[in-house]
């Protein structure tokens, strides 16, 4: 998460669902089950509608979806607590 001018509803957002996750993940751990905060950068759907990205500058749905995936295999003994991702030339 980063801040950034102007952005301050959305970030509010995104750093209470930060805190609510990390509470989360503290109640539900005796029993289980696994929580994982996943903070995402500029991913191309309809939000980006029009948008060139010819130039692979945002990132595809499909690899927030495989990360996701990629941490829910793993042993019950491990325990993905946060995804980052960012573009390759980094935030817009």
């Amino acid at each position: 998460m980063q801040a950034y001018p102007n952005g301050g509803a959305y970030s509010i957002s995104k750093y209470a669902l930060h805190g609510f996750s990390a509470n989360l993940r503290n109640e539900l751990k005796p029993h289980g089950i696994k929580v994982t905060s996943v903070f995402p950068g500029a991913v191309l759907t309809d939000s980006w509608e029009g948008f060139d990205n010819s130039t692979n500058r945002i990132m595809e749905v499909e690899d927030i979806a495989k990360m996701i995936f990629s941490a829910s295999q793993l042993s019950p003994a491990a325990c993905v607590e946060e995804i980052v991702l960012r573009p390759q030339l980094g935030d817009l």
